[in-house]
């Protein structure tokens, strides 16, 4: 025994302890110190940890819903999305949430923007439960920036064609998406005022034909 009596000893050397060292060289361990992503391709990859917690999200918004339906929304690749009125760069990502049980925004499906033409699966709830977009559930869009690692809201969004809700199986296409500030023209007399900007950017023109 560590104080020189017969009996067992943990690895912290106090006569009676059971402790042992966990597989992170931790006396008295569960593992957690270092455990977490080992996917280096995870968002949430850990490089101190080497022992993997199942913990992996393959985006920056989580894993995608594990449901059996989804919708289709085409993203073109001459689609219009910015972030405070600046085009988004290669590398980022867009996202589309549900509202969950709380009414707290879930992830329900995304894509990597790579300049070119691909598309979202928004999965759908199963019947019973709330792992999903409803049946006539609005997209709530957002957006992470490659560059600042934030993920911002968008307030103003755009379809080409179809509606910006869920269905089974259903088809639509984005046409904008504007993320953050929407700078733009404030002054209501102005040719070109655009009700949903929220910082006025200086473009505003009072001549009839200064917008073309």
């Amino acid at each position: 025994c560590g104080c020189g009596e017969d009996g067992p000893s943990g690895c912290d050397e106090t006569c009676g302890s059971t402790q042992e060292w966990d597989d992170c060289g931790e006396c008295g361990g569960n593992n957690s110190s270092c455990s977490g992503c080992t996917d280096t391709e995870a968002f949430n990859y850990d490089a101190n940890a080497i022992i993997n917690d199942g913990s992996c999200e393959s985006t920056p918004f989580g894993n995608d819903p594990d449901t059996d339906c989804n919708a289709t929304i085409l993203i073109p690749g001459d689609v219009n999305i910015t972030i405070d009125g600046n085009p988004i760069d290669i590398g980022s990502w867009i996202g589309v949430f549900y509202s969950d049980s709380n009414g707290e925004l879930a992830f329900g499906g995304g894509a990597e923007w790579n300049g070119e033409t691909t598309s979202i699966a928004a999965w759908g709830s199963e019947a019973g439960m709330n792992n999903g977009f409803a049946a006539g559930e609005p997209y709530t869009w957002a957006v992470y920036d490659i560059n600042s690692g934030d993920i911002t809201l968008a307030g103003s969004v755009e379809m080409s064609f179809g509606e910006n809700t869920y269905s089974c199986n259903g088809l639509s296409g984005l046409a904008s998406l504007e993320a953050g500030i929407i700078p733009g023209c404030t002054d209501s007399v102005a040719f070109n005022y655009n009700p949903e900007a929220e910082e006025d950017n200086g473009s505003c023109c009072y001549i009839a034909g200064c917008t073309d």
